[in-house]
C-alpha cells in the first residue's frame, strides 16, 4: 500500500456572525463566556482552510461533528459555501454532524436581546451535507446517519454518527453496532484498514474527565471501545473535549484500539491532525494557523488563544465569589445545572474566595505540606496554576514532571487532601485515588506524545 494522508478536523463551532446579524452587548458577553472564539471563527476557519488547500500533497479532509455554534442555518449554509472551496481545490471531504449542529437553541445576539433562528433538522443536513460524505458511501446506516467511504484502495473510513436519541443518549444502538461489526469484518475480508470517526470521546481523555463530564463521554464507552476493537477496529478520531490527546486501550483478546482525540479548530490552541497511513502504522502530526484575518493586538495565535481563554476561567473564579447568577450561566459549560449550584451556594462562593486568594504557601501551611513547598512557588496563586494546568490539559502538553516544585507541591497537596476525601468511580464503585487524578492533570506518563507520535499496527 502507498503511503496516503488525510487531515483530521472537528469541533469548528462556525458562527455566521455577520450573516445572523449578531453584534451589541449581549453578542460581546456570549463571545467572553466560551471557550471558543465565537466571533473569530469564520476568519479562524478560512484560514485553516486555506492551509489545506496549500497542501497539494493531500487529497483527504475529515470532520467530525460539531460544524457549527449552535446549529444556525446560516452558519450551516456559511460553511457549505467554505467546504466547496476545498472540494474545487481537489479534495475529498468527509463530514460527520454532532448535537451542536441541529439539537441546541440557535441564537442571534443583538444589542441586550436574544433572539431564536431558524435551523435545520438531521434529516434536512444529511442532504445540505450530501456532497461531502455521503453521496460517496460504500454503505449507510440510516437511521443513524453514519456511512462508509474508501478514500484510497485499501483503507475504509467509517464516519460514525453518534448523536444516539438525540436527546440524554449519545452513543450507538444495537443496529448501528451490528453495523459497524459488518463493515469491520467485510473490510478485512477485502484486505482493508478501518478508520473510524466519531464525536464524543470513546477513551476519556484524562483521568478526570469522566467525573466532571461523564454524560460527554460516548454513552456506553466501556464496552463499546472494547468492542470495536475487537471488530478490528484499529484506529478511531474523535472530538467533542475540546482537548488533545491519544490513549490506547488493549483488550482480553489482545486487540487494541488507538483513540486520537483532537481539540476545537476555534478554540485554543486551535490544532487539527495531518495523518500519514504507512505500510506499518499511522504517523500523526498536529498543525496549527500561524495567523488569521483578525487584530490579534500583536500577539501570536496561540497567545491570542490562550488569552481568551485565561479570561473565560478566571470569570468563572472570579463569578463564584462575586457573582453567583453569572456563575450559574458559566457552568453550563461544565456540565453543573443551576439547580445544583442553588443547593450549594455557600459551598460555591466559599470555594471562590478561598481559590481567588490562595497562594501556595498559604495552601502548605492549612495542609501541613510547607515542607514540600519549593520557596520558588510560595507566592504563586493556586488559581493562576490552574489556569495554566487546564490549558495543558486542552493543549496535550502536561509536563510538569516529578522533578519540578509544582509537581512536588502539589502531589503533597493531593495525598494529603486524599486522605480526609474518598473518591468513587460512578460505574464500578472502586475508590479512585485523589493522587492519581493529580499526577494525571500535571505529567503525562502515556505511552505517546498526545500531539505528535506515531501509532504501529
Amino acid at each position: 500500500m502507498k503511503n496516503f494522508n488525510f487531515y483530521h478536523l472537528t469541533d469548528l463551532h462556525l458562527y455566521a456572525a455577520e450573516e445572523i446579524g449578531s453584534k451589541g452587548k449581549s453578542f460581546e458577553f456570549k463571545c467572553a463566556s466560551d471557550q471558543k472564539c465565537m466571533a473569530e471563527s469564520a476568519a479562524i476557519v478560512d484560514a485553516v482552510f486555506e492551509k489545506l488547500i496549500a497542501d497539494k500533497e493531500n487529497e483527504v479532509v475529515v470532520i467530525s461533528g460539531d460544524l457549527t455554534f449552535d446549529g444556525e442555518a446560516k452558519s450551516h449554509d456559511l460553511l457549505v459555501t467554505k467546504l466547496k472551496k476545498l472540494k474545487e481545490a481537489g479534495k475529498k471531504v468527509y463530514v460527520t454532524t454532532a448535537t451542536h449542529d441541529w439539537n441546541m437553541e440557535a441564537n442571534r445576539y443583538i444589542d441586550d436581546k436574544i433572539e431564536s433562528v431558524p435551523k435545520y433538522t438531521r434529516e434536512e443536513l444529511r442532504e445540505i451535507y450530501a456532497d461531502f460524505g455521503w453521496n460517496e458511501a460504500i454503505d449507510e446506516h440510516v437511521p443513524s446517519y453514519s456511512y462508509a467511504v474508501k478514500p484510497c484502495d485499501g483503507i475504509r473510513f467509517l464516519l460514525l454518527n453518534d448523536d444516539g436519541d438525540g436527546l440524554q443518549f449519545c452513543g450507538y444502538d444495537k443496529t448501528q453496532l451490528a453495523w459497524i461489526k459488518a463493515q469491520a469484518k467485510e473490510a478485512k475480508d477485502r484486505g482493508e484498514r478501518v478508520i473510524a470517526f466519531t464525536h464524543h470521546p470513546v477513551l476519556p481523555p484524562s483521568v478526570l474527565y469522566p467525573y466532571y463530564s461523564h454524560r460527554d463521554m460516548l454513552g456506553g464507552y466501556e464496552t463499546t471501545a472494547p468492542f470495536l476493537a475487537d471488530c478490528g477496529i484499529e484506529f478511531i478520531f474523535t472530538g467533542h473535549t475540546h482537548m488533545q490527546s491519544i490513549a490506547c486501550l488493549e483488550t482480553f483478546n489482545a486487540n487494541k484500539l488507538y483513540h486520537i482525540n483532537t481539540g476545537a479548530v476555534t478554540a485554543f490552541p486551535a490544532p487539527f491532525r495531518r495523518v500519514v497511513v504507512t505500510d506499518k502504522g499511522l504517523d500523526i502530526k498536529t498543525e496549527t494557523i500561524d495567523s488569521f484575518d483578525w487584530d490579534l493586538g500583536g500577539k501570536t495565535v496561540e497567545e491570542y488563544m490562550k488569552e481568551h481563554f485565561f479570561k473565560m476561567v478566571l470569570d468563572v473564579f472570579d463569578s463564584m465569589e462575586n457573582d453567583i447568577e453569572h456563575f450559574k450561566y458559566l457552568a453550563k459549560g461544565f456540565s453543573l445545572d443551576a439547580k445544583t449550584i442553588d443547593k450549594i451556594k455557600p459551598v460555591v462562593i466559599f470555594l471562590g474566595k478561598f481559590i481567588n486568594h490562595l497562594t501556595f504557601k498559604k495552601a502548605g501551611k492549612i495542609f501541613f505540606v510547607g515542607k514540600y513547598v519549593d520557596p520558588v512557588i510560595y507566592d504563586l496563586k493556586v488559581r493562576d496554576f490552574m489556569m495554566d494546568i487546564l490549558c495543558r490539559m486542552f493543549s496535550g502538553r502536561r509536563n510538569y514532571n516529578p522533578d519540578t516544585a509544582e509537581y512536588k507541591a502539589m502531589m503533597a497537596l493531593a495525598k494529603r487532601i486524599g486522605r480526609l476525601i474518598e473518591l468513587k468511580d460512578s460505574t464500578t464503585n472502586d475508590v479512585v485515588l485523589i493522587e492519581d487524578i493529580v499526577e494525571d492533570l500535571l505529567y503525562d506518563t502515556g505511552e505517546f506524545d498526545n500531539n505528535n507520535t506515531f501509532l504501529p499496527y
